[in-house]
């Protein structure tokens, strides 16, 4: 006979998501201030008047230590599901009195290197790449050296906080950045941004801000180059708006991941130290949020799969324990709203 749905679970998952996003979107941006905070200039500028991208990349000083806020916050999402999890576990019955989560579980110690300072480093190494195409990118385009170098790191604002450039934006965010910024400084560059759409009207190639986007489109009428001030203006506020998106996506998928993670992990961790029977236990996948719209996800909708080691099989073949499981990719996990109940059955037959 089969134990009711625990409620509580997608409960916990929203309460956990409506928690942490802010704070992991709020650390990930604190980082990103700490990157721009710490460029050495006038190194970097003297690096790229003497053609050094190895000295330029060196003097942005990117390192891990800029996410150490944002890695504790991941390591807490992932402590506090952990804890609650094996809560309810030994709360609705399922197991018995006393099961901790443990953060020095082997898988659990894993999970943290793997899903927090892995993913960190992978941060470390996309933003030090990103900066050496964007050199290469301005050298080739034969742009003056402290135009790269604003390219990169932007310009310091009026309260004095450094803005814009490529920090902290994904290599595909900093390429639309750097191709707009581009378009934008000469007339067929211009013309280059702007499409035809097949109505007649005129669009973009990339999608931007409506301010820039009306910046573009006024200066593709006249056959000019975006005025310097506007294009300057532009540039910043582009770079804003695609920096919030990638901040939003991180908040949202790593949150998840973490939270649901760590509500395998429990699970595991309750088999391991308290026999809990593994087969006995029913996952099923819940499609939580409307705005995901894989049809693969919404396929999956309430299936269920009997067994702890049991995988979820998708459509397009991906193989996942669970929903956000980092075995699924992005294409599985970006900005998924998926959870996933689990539960254990009195017997199996």
């Amino acid at each position: 006979m089969a134990l009711r749905p625990n409620r509580s679970q997608a409960r916990q998952f929203a309460k956990l998501l409506s928690k942490y996003e802010p704070a992991i979107r709020q650390a990930f941006m604190r980082a990103v201030v700490d990157l721009h905070a710490n460029v050495d200039w006038p190194t970097l500028l003297s690096a790229l008047e003497s053609g050094s991208t190895f000295n330029a990349v060196q003097a942005l000083n990117i390192n891990e230590g800029a996410f150490n806020e944002y890695s504790q916050v991941l390591t807490s999402v992932f402590v506090e599901s952990g804890t609650a999890t094996a809560s309810l576990i030994a709360g609705s019955g399922q197991g018995a009195i006393g099961l901790r989560f443990n953060l020095q579980n082997p898988a659990a110690e894993e999970w943290i290197r793997q899903n927090v300072a892995t993913r960190v480093v992978g941060f470390v190494q996309e933003q030090v790449e990103t900066a050496r195409e964007i050199i290469a990118a301005g050298y080739m385009g034969g742009n003056h050296p402290h135009t790269i170098a604003l390219d990169l790191v932007g310009r310091v604002g009026a309260g004095g906080v450094r803005e814009g450039g490529i920090l902290g934006l994904d290599t595909p965010r900093a390429e639309r950045l750097a191709n707009v910024s581009a378009g934008m400084r000469t007339p067929e560059g211009v013309q280059s941004l702007v499409v035809r759409r097949t109505d007649g009207s005129l669009g973009m190639r990339y999608k931007v801000n409506k301010a820039t986007e009306q910046r573009i489109l006024a200066a593709y009428a006249k056959g000019e180059a975006v005025p310097a001030a506007q294009r300057i203006l532009s540039e910043r506020q582009y770079s804003n708006a695609l920096l919030k998106a990638r901040a939003d996506t991180v908040a949202t998928t790593e949150t998840a991941a973490a939270v649901m993670g760590a509500r395998d992990n429990a699970w595991e961790q309750a088999a391991e130290q308290q026999g809990l029977n593994r087969s006995a236990v029913v996952k099923t996948w819940r499609h939580r949020r409307g705005a995901d719209g894989r049809i693969t996800h919404i396929e999956m909708a309430g299936v269920s799969v009997v067994g702890l080691d049991t995988p979820f099989v998708l459509s397009d073949g991906s193989v996942m324990m669970y929903p956000h499981d980092p075995a699924g990719g992005a294409k599985n996990n970006i900005n998924c709203g998926c959870d996933c109940e689990y539960r254990l059955i009195r017997s199996v037959s």
